[in-house]
């Protein structure tokens, strides 16, 4: 456990703190923030004042502090992360390091009378700067801690880079050492994962990991496997989630990756504390992600996921496309029903089934008998849109057309129905929503507890 002791909160790596984040341009929409802020009542807020508009260049530092006493104003409740992101950072203004010391300068002054408990200071963007030690040193000797941090929205270091990166913020002083990255396939996520493992078991602080986009959108609220003490939540609002968000939430979800606080706030706590009392078998036809999906369950809720066609290549030595050239179709289910007797023996598991898994109906008995069946949902022309690319799907050769798929789903709905315990539409393409969505239903029926 990694634990950091602030002036009126604790960074715990066993209790992860939740975040959100201020960033309007003017008062009004500074206002209006806070107004949802309080509704929402995470643990801790940050302010980003790169965000502010500037009206009067000769006097920004006045226009930050006028700003820093309105946003204290709002939220004088709320301890404060403050930041000023960089434009090389993501960030929306560039200034030269002399302007950011000085803004930084005077915020460690008031530190105490606005709740300001946290900087953060882009350390290894701006290593070698000269100045950046005698800031640290000032921020420390006016009490407050620093989180250290690294963005890039590019690409993904390597693993060992990531570890060197952290490594070298808390070398020169960070507090906590933060990184966060854009990854560009599954491999970048998983060196974020094995980075920050390393970072858990060799750094002396804290850390907070995180895989930018929709991509990586699990690490921000799989804390567990991350070691992350703080994660950071969007302003997006709906009381329950369980009907359609607003599709700038959709687009904010899957663009940056940010997660609703409410939405947050419930993974979390699941992740953390959530236990199966059942195996959890995810169904539906192709192209609705039930592997994808599968593999965000399995990380949240911190179990086992396997995939009934990855059994079966590993256990006959051929792809799925190569069964169908030497099997019948009866043939490659009977094997699958054998496999699905043999996966289920083990509990507390997500079961990623193939799309025809649940054609017969004792291969859902079977599933049924060891926890829920989850459903994943899809338009045909979502479907469509998702393998029309794809030559891997047997079922699908020489018949790659929509009014093809739409035949096939006509034909499997009644199975899927009558077999399905809860159904969840996936149109949004968006793997954390899903898993929301399914978490939130399975508490409900017992399968999940918290």
């Amino acid at each position: 456990m990694k634990e950091l002791a602030c002036r009126k909160i604790t960074l715990n790596s066993n209790k992860p703190l939740i975040c959100v984040s201020v960033t309007g341009a003017n008062l009004n929409e500074i206002k209006e923030q806070a107004q949802v802020i309080k509704r929402l009542n995470p643990d801790i807020v940050e302010w980003r004042a790169d965000c502010l508009k500037i009206e009067n260049e000769e006097k920004d530092t006045f226009e930050i502090a006028y700003a820093l006493k309105y946003v204290h104003k709002m939220l004088k409740s709320y301890p404060l992360i403050f930041t000023f992101r960089s434009k090389e950072e993501g960030g929306s203004r560039h200034v030269n390091f002399e302007k950011y010391k000085e803004y930084y300068h005077y915020v460690s002054l008031e530190a105490k009378k606005f709740n300001v408990e946290l900087v953060d200071i882009e350390m290894y963007g701006k290593r070698g700067v000269p100045g950046l030690n005698t800031l640290i040193d000032e921020m420390h000797a006016m009490g407050l801690k620093i989180i250290g941090s690294y963005h890039d929205f590019n690409k993904t270091p390597k693993r060992d880079e990531i570890f060197d990166i952290l490594k070298n913020m808390e070398d020169n002083g960070a507090d906590v050492c933060k990184i966060a990255c854009m990854p560009r396939h599954k491999g970048d996520v998983f060196s974020i994962y094995n980075a920050s493992q390393d970072a858990d078991e060799k750094l002396k602080n804290p850390i907070i990991a995180i895989s930018m986009g929709e991509l990586g959108a699990v690490t921000r609220v799989a804390l567990t496997q991350t070691h992350s003490v703080l994660t950071f939540a969007s302003l997006c609002e709906d009381e329950t989630f369980e009907g359609e968000l607003r599709k700038e939430c959709i687009e904010q979800m899957n663009s940056l990756g940010q997660v609703p606080f409410k939405i947050a706030e419930t993974l979390v706590d699941v992740n953390r504390s959530g236990k199966l009392t059942g195996n959890i078998s995810v169904i539906g036809f192709m192209g609705t992600g039930k592997t994808t999906v599968s593999k965000a369950l399995a990380e949240i809720l911190n179990c086992k996921e396997i995939d009934t066609d990855k059994y079966l290549v590993d256990k006959f030595g051929k792809e799925i496309t190569e069964m169908f050239e030497v099997m019948t179709e009866d043939e490659f289910r009977d094997a699958e029903s054998v496999a699905i007797e043999e996966i289920a023996r083990t509990k507390n598991q997500i079961i990623s089934c193939g799309g025809g898994a649940v054609i017969r109906k004792k291969n859902s008995d079977v599933l049924k008998e060891t926890g829920a069946i989850v459903r994943l949902d899809a338009y045909p022309e979502t479907i469509f849109e998702r393998v029309s690319r794809r030559t891997t799907r047997p079922l699908l050769n020489g018949n790659m057309n929509l009014d093809h798929i739409k035949k096939l789903m006509d034909e499997r709905e009644l199975r899927y129905r009558e077999a399905a315990d809860i159904t969840v539409n996936v149109d949004s393409n968006n793997r954390i929503l899903t898993c929301y969505r399914i978490i939130v239903e399975l508490i409900k029926k017992g399968i999940i507890t918290k």
